[in-house]
């Protein structure tokens, strides 16, 4: 895991402090799980990746969107990747 959160921070050096200033504080799990999705990484393989079972991965994601103010139309993956 920190091997992952390494290689991110060297590839998008301002990300979780772009992240954090748009939506406010956050869990790690959460920063976590939008590193994966800013990396367009399946839902599957966040899920094996961090351990996570479908249903705690969906309450996860719509925490983010919460947080993001996102409405059902709005995209959370291209609200993360726009960052």
């Amino acid at each position: 895991m920190k091997d992952f959160e390494l290689q991110f921070a060297l590839t998008y050096p301002k990300f979780t402090k772009r992240l954090l200033e748009k939506v406010g504080p956050l869990t790690q799990q959460e920063i976590t799980v939008c590193m994966y999705i800013k990396m367009n990484i399946p839902n599957e393989k966040i899920q094996k990746n961090l351990g996570v079972s479908q249903s705690t991965l969906a309450n996860v994601r719509s925490s983010i969107r919460k947080k993001f103010e996102l409405n059902r139309s709005q995209s959370l993956t291209n609200s993360i990747i726009c960052l």
